[in-house]
């Protein structure tokens, strides 16, 4: 059985400070009546108490009268003295009932609206972090409950404030927690400064309310991974993130991102359509041809005044309202704006105004999202995006001078290349800036005299898909990057113009040439090399994988013909070599792979199944985890070195 929470008491403790002073004065003025009613009155015990008691009631039935003038001014003291401590007790006690009642009547009050609080957030702690994330969520008018530790703090800081609603008690009790409404709460902020206090805590809300978006603070970044483990939706490390980044990471069910379409004279409309109900206009980003990323500005708008401030800010600033015209025009009025409400159902409402009104594109887009909306806006083509497209190709290195005489014939620049090479999720990118056919010649001249650097180029390619590669190229105006399109598909060279990088690697899965083949034999047998090399194909690298410690030791050969595997098999016969070889293949099981190009995809798949019926290949174009579970399941091979 529980014991009941301590979160606000009904009634308040009186610290012992009050009434500390009054006992002693009590004590302190008895034990001077009944000395001087023995001294000076010359009473026996029982009737010095009698009288002190009677004299200090300031009752005095009169049967113990004084008859001396020390014994009259002892008496004065004595009736002096009760007199001004009866006085003193009456006004303690009048203080006392009367902070009573109104911590009664203040605790009833905060009790009340405990109860009725509801799509609140509960902050709990609220030290240096907490406090400004408070201030951030009030910012936003959003409701909190504070949980903090620290008494103190809730009686002579948060309590003083008639609206905030705190409860002081650990936040790791679920009595607490309840208290402070999480099952009616839209979200748990998380901001003591112990990592083991945060952890808790999560498991705490997550145990009573399994649904709800919990955001927690970590102090130290090894401790991330164990707060989401325990149940946190977000972890905000404050040594890299501020009180804003943990207020957005709260809000973050309930944010949406909308781009719209109108000119300055509608910034008005838009902004009383999302303020009417109750969200706020957290940024907007402008969609500018010359950046990839969008140019954002942070607004923090939540209420009419402060777009009334802004809009008169705009008209006494002739200058600046200029300005944001030119922005609007630039992008024809294509922006985006994060907006943050109370919950989903109120953005849904949102989105929906702002469409009837004609203002929304939509909800939620990415830039290539925007890029194709615009593209429906047949002005908006040339002005929100630059006249650029992304083409993807696939030809030789001997096909690059046809390429660029097609690009640069029509007026166009050919800005840059990424080529995409195995294992790596990132294209490597190079900057061209290609503009006319001199540069051209002088660029091929080079590579014609320097076999080296011809080789390093056609190595590239193989590598890059067989061939596989893309090109920014940008035009005077978008019919010319139309003209480039339609003659370099005409040609063969194009695979697709725009694509995301998923739709890239799949191109490269279908029309590629290149392959990662996984094989087991013992050292030095070079069947596999005689097979891929007698079919067409070439050798560029060996992998082997290095079980326990996952690492990847990666050798290049580039073996072409027979000449170049004769002088692999040599290289085998030197001692040195034979050992490190059979050391690398003994740690591996004998396991390896080879990237191997070929002239076309069929090739590829005759190479493919002649080693698959050799008994040499384990799998072809395998994902990294599925080798290493081949790798770490194989059996160990025998290793012998002569």
């Amino acid at each position: 059985m529980q014991t009941p929470s301590p979160s606000i008491p009904i009634v308040p403790s009186i610290p012992f400070s009050v009434i500390k002073y009054p006992i002693i004065a009590v004590v302190g003025l008895l034990i001077y009546g009944i000395i001087g009613s023995t001294v000076i009155m010359q009473l026996d015990p029982i009737n010095a108490v009698y009288f002190t008691v009677i004299t200090t009631a300031t009752v005095g039935y009169g049967d113990i009268s004084p008859h001396s003038p020390l014994q009259k001014f002892f008496v004065i003291t004595l009736v002096l003295g009760g007199a001004s401590l009866i006085a003193y007790a009456f006004t303690l006690i009048i203080m006392v009932v009367s902070m009573t009642v109104e911590d009664i009547t203040s605790g009833a009050r905060h009790r009340r609206m405990l109860k009725s609080v509801k799509n609140h957030f509960v902050l709990c702690g609220y030290g240096r972090v907490g406090s400004a994330v408070h201030n951030e969520l009030l910012k936003r008018k959003q409701d909190v409950v504070i949980i903090e530790k620290d008494q103190k703090i809730v009686e002579q800081e948060l309590w003083e404030e008639p609206d905030v609603l705190a409860i002081p008690g650990d936040a790791t009790d679920e009595n607490i927690m309840k208290d402070a409404g999480i099952e009616r709460a839209r979200g748990v902020i998380i901001t003591t400064g112990e990592d083991v206090d945060n952890l808790f805590i999560t498991l705490t809300a997550r145990e009573i309310h399994p649904e709800i978006w919990i955001v927690t603070r970590a102090s130290k970044k090894v401790n991330i991974k164990r707060l989401y483990r325990s149940g946190a939706n977000k972890v905000i490390s404050p040594e890299s993130s501020g009180a804003e980044d943990i207020y957005f990471a709260a809000i973050q069910p309930t944010i949406m991102k909308i781009t719209m379409m109108h000119d300055v004279r509608q910034i008005r409309k838009e902004a009383e359509i999302i303020l009417k109900h109750g969200c706020t206009l957290e940024n907007i980003e402008y969609h500018l041809p010359e950046f990839k990323e969008p140019l954002a500005r942070k607004i923090g708008v939540s209420e009419m005044d402060q777009l009334d401030h802004f809009l008169d800010s705009l008209d006494k600033s002739p200058e600046r309202k200029k300005s944001l015209e030119r922005i609007y025009e630039s992008v024809s009025g294509i922006h985006s704006h994060w907006i943050s409400g109370p919950d989903k159902e109120t953005l849904e409402k949102v989105a929906e105004d702002l469409k009837k009104e004609g203002l929304l594109l939509g909800v939620d887009l990415d830039e290539e999202e925007i890029k194709e909306v615009a593209r429906k806006y047949g002005r908006l083509v040339e002005v929100v995006i630059k006249p650029e497209i992304k083409i993807t190709e696939s030809h030789d290195v001997r096909d690059i001078r046809e390429e660029a005489e097609i690009i640069l014939k029509h007026g166009c620049t050919l800005e840059d290349i990424e080529y995409y090479l195995p294992g790596f999720h990132e294209p490597l990118k190079r900057k061209v800036e290609l503009k006319d056919t001199q540069e051209m010649d002088r660029f091929l001249k080079r590579l014609e005299e320097d076999s080296a650097r011809m080789e390093a180029m056609e190595r590239l390619y193989i590598l890059s898909g067989g061939g596989i590669h893309s090109h920014r190229i940008t035009g005077p105006d978008t019919k010319s990057l139309s003209n480039v399109e339609r003659e370099l598909k005409r040609k063969g060279f194009l695979l697709g113009v725009n694509l995301s990088q998923e739709e890239i690697f799949q191109k490269i899965k279908e029309y590629g040439r290149v392959s990662e083949l996984l094989l087991r034999h013992e050292p030095g047998v070079t069947t596999d090399k005689k097979i891929i090399i007698s079919n067409g194909g070439r050798i560029l690298d060996s992998k082997h994988y290095l079980p326990g410690l996952e690492q990847v030791v990666t050798r290049k050969l580039y073996l072409k013909d027979n000449d170049d595997l004769k002088r692999c098999e040599e290289e085998y016969k030197k001692p040195d070599a034979r050992r490190s070889l059979d050391a690398l293949s003994h740690i591996s099981r004998n396991i390896h792979s080879h990237t191997v190009s070929a002239a076309d995809v069929k090739t590829i798949k005759k190479i493919i199944k002649m080693l698959d019926k050799s008994g040499l290949l384990l799998g072809a174009d395998l994902p990294e985890k599925e080798i290493w579970e081949i790798v770490e399941s194989a059996e160990p091979a025998g290793f012998c070195i002569e």
